[in-house]
């Protein structure tokens, strides 16, 4: 069967599982088991064809569709935008597209996109303490980038889908907690962040059938939120948390993932695919490389101004995540029972549902974008939907610290490094965990002299 035919003939299915749930609830034990059947049954398809999957069901059937356990789909950006707008906001424990259902992988303990009311709050206010201004430490952060870059030109190499996630759990850590990992700890946790899909599987699945995969991964996750506790910051992040009746387990937790998926799986990515773009792109490299030559002595440290008039490179990054989005998916769930049209039928979805927005799609849409799949550094960047948007309580409270990582980092790579020759730059729009040219190496890497 052709893919088109599969994934529309899918889509048939949850139409008819629609009328169905409307009879039986979406929560009643029949109506969660057979969400999940459906749920399983869509991710074989749309884990290894999710660009395919989305265009394919927008194309056909329309701009909302159902999807995975029956939720519903939004693909424009005035419809993903109003999502992330949407306050108060009820969530569920996901990660974007992906249902975390095993608890055992996360120690317990949601996410914090899975929090709501005041631990939601809680979890926002430890944030927005552990993150710093990028700008206001902006020489430390050029000593940690410089030092793993250092690193890397001792294998002659760099390996965009290896070295930076690696290098972002180092730096990340000693921004937040003021420590250091030690190599075994770095790949445990680059480990925990490529098996995070895992935790989409059953619980039962998890703990005990893939317990010579996971037992070692949890066991990691206990061991560092133990070494969170030493951190010189553990007494002001636990105050913090105490205001909003969080304990240790749930501030080390929230801390724990804060760092692994949102900062080292997100910010990595993003770096990665501007990399990608300024090896593909001779004359932008060019204008960023005279624009850092211009802004930044690399023989002195890293400053404040150097980040700030970066305004090239600032753009390069802006729509480096127009187009390849590191969080393709916002999901919330439905405070109420409602329609969706599916041709000339309306169908219903139940409380409860799942509303996700298909950032990717929203960030290409042609009535938002013009050349939409064009890169252009001269677009108005004042509404992305990339870190979600602005001006709501949905925002990314990390998006000031993942710009000024990847400026830095691109300060000093065309600042103090070269490099002989590069692999093809290519990014992979198959699989669902991996939108950033992890494949490309950066061969012949050394310092300047």
């Amino acid at each position: 069967m052709q893919l088109q035919d599969k994934i529309l003939k899918a889509h048939d299915r949850q139409v008819r599982l629609s009328s169905i749930l409307a009879k039986v609830g979406n929560t009643s034990p029949i109506g969660r088991l057979l969400r999940l059947i459906v749920y399983y049954l869509e991710a074989a398809i749309m884990l290894r064809n999710w660009r395919n999957f989305l265009y394919i069901r927008k194309d056909n059937i329309g701009e909302k569709f159902f999807a995975v356990d029956q939720a519903v789909i939004h693909t424009s950006y005035s419809e993903v935008k109003r999502l992330m707008q949407t306050q108060p906001q009820l969530r569920g424990n996901d990660l974007g597209i992906i249902r975390m259902l095993a608890p055992s992988y996360l120690l317990n303990n949601p996410l914090s996109l899975g929090m709501n009311g005041q631990e939601h709050q809680g979890a926002r206010a430890l944030f927005s303490q552990a993150l710093p201004d990028p700008l206001e430490t902006a020489e430390l952060l050029g000593e940690l980038v410089n030092q793993n870059l250092a690193d890397a030109t001792k294998k002659g190499q760099l390996h965009i889908g290896n070295d930076l996630p690696e290098m972002m759990i180092r730096i990340l850590h000693r921004l937040v907690f003021q420590i250091s990992l030690s190599e075994e700890e770095v790949k445990a946790s680059k480990g925990f962040v490529n098996d995070i899909a895992i935790a989409s599987l059953p619980n039962f699945v998890v703990k005990y059938l893939l317990a010579f995969r996971t037992a070692p991964t949890i066991k990691h996750r206990q061991r560092l939120i133990e070494k969170y506790k030493q951190s010189p910051q553990w007494a002001a992040f636990r105050e913090t948390g105490s205001r909003y009746q969080l304990n240790e387990h749930q501030i080390g937790n929230t801390l724990f993932d804060m760092i692994h998926i949102a900062g080292t799986a997100g910010t990595s990515a993003l770096l990665g695919s501007v990399i990608g773009v300024l090896c593909l792109n001779e004359s932008l490299r060019n204008d960023v490389t005279a624009e850092i030559n211009t802004i930044w002595n690399s023989q002195e440290p890293l400053n404040k101004s150097a980040l700030e008039k970066a305004t090239i490179t600032e753009k390069v990054i802006l729509e480096t995540a127009r187009l390849y989005p590191p969080v393709r998916f916002v999901s919330q769930l439905a405070t109420q029972s409602g329609e969706i049209p599916v041709g000339d039928t309306k169908c219903p979805f139940q409380k409860g549902t799942r509303l996700i927005g298909s950032i990717f799609t929203a960030n290409r849409d042609a009535n938002r974008y013009e050349n939409p799949d064009t890169f252009d550094v001269t677009r108005n960047f004042s509404d992305n939907l990339s870190w979600n948007s602005h001006g709501h309580e949905r925002i990314c409270p990390g998006r000031s610290l993942s710009i000024g990582i990847i400026k830095t980092f691109c300060l000093h790579l065309f600042q103090k490094y070269q490099w002989q020759s590069s692999t093809e730059v290519k990014w992979d729009f198959d699989n669902v965990t991996a939108v950033s040219p992890n494949d490309l190496i950066l061969q012949g890497f050394t310092q300047k002299l």
